[in-house]
């Protein structure tokens, strides 16, 4: 008779070993570590590493590069922290390329590589600098000092105001504000209103006016100019005639402006009737003789 060469307790083992395999696949797979593709090795000293652990992501530009599979430190030195990192096979890495620590606001970290520029690469099984990146949370721990010097003043100003806000006299000026604004509002209908009624009549008459302004404009485009600077013309010849004769002497009037022997005879004629005017006054017996019983004879 065959023994049997897969037993029950053969089975069993075959499958806690499959069992096992599977997990430890699940656990790489959910850490983001990708054994069938170990990567290059390279190593990076940190005086902090802040939450790194094994498993922490790597990241370039924010892509996923490879993760941290070993952490040391160095009991003889303090201050000195290595971190294993896995990488990307085909990733590259610049002479001068930096190791930053970068910690979230839930306390975990993870490692970006600041690429450098340097012409040589950085060969697998090198050493990288390494340090922490100061980002915002480095600048909120820096205010928090400048934020509790803070908080007594703004006490003081909190209490300041509830006081402020306490006093009646804000409450009155908060219902004379609302009543001027009610009045504002009434005053704004009635204007509204007034306008509704008093620019419809002003566009009429705006509008009467533009009719008259195109009749008058329409009679002016009718007029004849070139007679009408005829007829101006004419007149100041005239006028210029005129004058030029009266200039001459011509005429009676420009007679008597050139002539001076009219003016010297008016003048003494004036003075001759002056001078009878005068005597006649003084004898009136020389010019005037009447007498109550008749004239007598000389």
């Amino acid at each position: 008779m065959k023994k049997k060469i897969f037993t029950k307790e053969l089975w069993i083992g075959l499958l806690g070993i499959l069992a096992i395999l599977i997990v430890y696949l699940l656990i790489n797979f959910f850490k983001g570590i990708n054994i069938f593709n170990e990567g290059e090795k390279y190593y990076v000293k940190f005086s902090n590493i802040g939450e790194i652990v094994n498993s922490s992501p790597v990241f370039i530009n924010g892509y996923k590069v490879g993760h941290v599979s070993y952490v040391s430190y160095n009991f003889e030195n303090p201050n000195e922290v290595y971190v294993e990192m896995t990488l990307d096979s085909r990733m590259k890495l610049p002479e001068g390329t930096l190791a930053l620590i970068n910690t979230k606001l839930l306390g975990s970290s993870t490692i970006s590589l600041a690429l450098g520029n340097g012409n040589e690469m950085i060969q697998p099984g090198d050493t990288l600098g390494g340090r922490m990146n100061t980002g915002a949370l480095d600048e909120a721990s820096e205010m928090l000092p400048q934020i509790t010097n803070m908080l007594p003043k703004l006490d003081s100003i909190l209490a300041s105001l509830n006081s402020t806000l306490a006093n009646p006299a804000i409450n009155s000026s908060v219902t004379n504000i609302e009543e001027l604004t009610a009045e504002l509002n009434a005053t704004a209908k009635l204007l509204n209103k007034t306008l509704e009624n008093e620019i419809p009549t002003a566009a009429g008459k705006l509008i009467a006016i533009e009719d008259d302004l195109l009749k008058m404009s329409s009679q002016l485009s009718e007029v004849d100019y070139n007679k009408l600077i005829g007829s101006l013309e004419a007149s100041l010849n005239n006028i210029q005639n005129i004058t030029a004769a009266l200039e001459n002497g011509e005429g009676t009037v420009g007679k008597l402006l050139k002539d001076s022997t009219l003016y010297i005879k008016l003048n003494n004629t004036t003075q001759a009737a002056t001078d009878l005017l005068q005597d006649l006054k003084a004898n009136p017996k020389r010019y005037v003789h009447f007498s109550v019983f008749g004239k007598k004879e000389k």
